[in-house]
């Protein structure tokens, strides 16, 4: 039986919209098993074949002709679904690497970005998630193409995740067809300063360098309490916060024990009547994990 555990991710990051994420060190674990020969783990909930795990899995099965049709999956899934944390992107990546791997087909880590990528559409969650770390990305004429980091001073995630969800595609839907060039120029800056901040441990200015007026001001709307929310963890003392991918998880940035910024960012939404689970995270420095069992 293979396994695979898969992080959550957290894409945009404020400035950085649609080629940045960040894998945090929340699993799905995901169990390959042959039909009628083994059992996943009693735990496990067994997920159907039209799932994004079985596309990943038939797309490498139907491009090199193999057959996955004996292959069950089970799950014991950590990360929020609906939530802005990349959890498509798990399901997504651990069929091609499953399939990758049962079937010897021995594709490097661009050749699954892309390939996770063609089915899940995001690939700073997919970057993030397969290699780890802090990712950005970009789309060329040969395919996407990226470089992994680390934050050079220690930095923690608070993850404040909602009662309600919101989809991928009903966020992009109240985004505007064009931005004005002031807006580009302001998130161009504002990322090359949240990538120098991560690149020199100086976090003093990351609530600046988070700022953003491509995706978040138009995506308040459907996140209520959002601007709540933020100003309550920087009140509180995080050293930036933002809508994680596209929401409506709210991600605060701290280098503390986080407890009473993470309070005041589920009493906030609280006081709008919503309720919140916290996460106290840690940024995953590696990615997949792929093991026999």
């Amino acid at each position: 039986m293979l396994k695979v555990s898969v992080p959550a991710s957290s894409a945009n990051l404020g400035p950085g919209f649609d080629f940045v994420g960040l894998a945090l060190n929340l699993y799905n674990h995901f169990y390959f098993f042959e039909k009628g020969r083994e059992n996943p783990p009693a735990e496990a909930i067994i997920i159907t074949d039209d799932s994004l795990v079985h596309k990943g899995m038939d797309l490498l099965g139907e491009r090199y002709g193999r057959d996955t049709r004996n292959i069950g999956v089970a799950i014991i899934a950590s990360v929020p679904r609906t939530r802005g944390l990349g959890s498509s992107a798990t399901l997504t990546l651990a069929g091609v690497i499953a399939a990758n791997t049962l079937f010897s087909l021995k594709k490097n880590v661009e050749d699954i970005i892309n390939l996770a990528t063609s089915i899940e559409g995001h690939p700073d969650n997919v970057a993030a998630a397969l290699v780890g770390g802090l990712v950005v990305c970009i789309k060329t004429a040969e395919g996407i193409k990226y470089i992994k980091t680390m934050p050079k001073a220690p930095l923690k995630v608070i993850v404040a995740v909602p009662e309600f969800i919101l989809s991928t595609d009903d966020a992009r839907k109240v985004l505007p067809s064009e931005v004005s060039y002031s807006d580009a120029v302001n998130n161009a800056g504002r990322f090359g300063f949240f990538m120098a901040s991560m690149l020199t441990g100086d976090y003093s200015r990351l609530s600046l360098a988070m700022e953003d007026l491509i995706h978040q001001p138009y995506r308040m709307q459907l996140v209520p309490g959002m601007r709540e929310v933020m100003k309550a963890a920087l009140d509180s003392g995080a050293l930036g916060s933002c809508l994680s991918g596209a929401g409506p998880s709210i991600l605060a940035f701290h280098d503390s024990d986080g407890t009473v910024i993470s309070e005041n960012m589920k009493a906030t939404w609280q006081r709008s009547g919503i309720k919140a689970d916290i996460y106290l995270l840690d940024v995953a420095e590696e990615g997949i994990l792929c093991e026999e069992i």
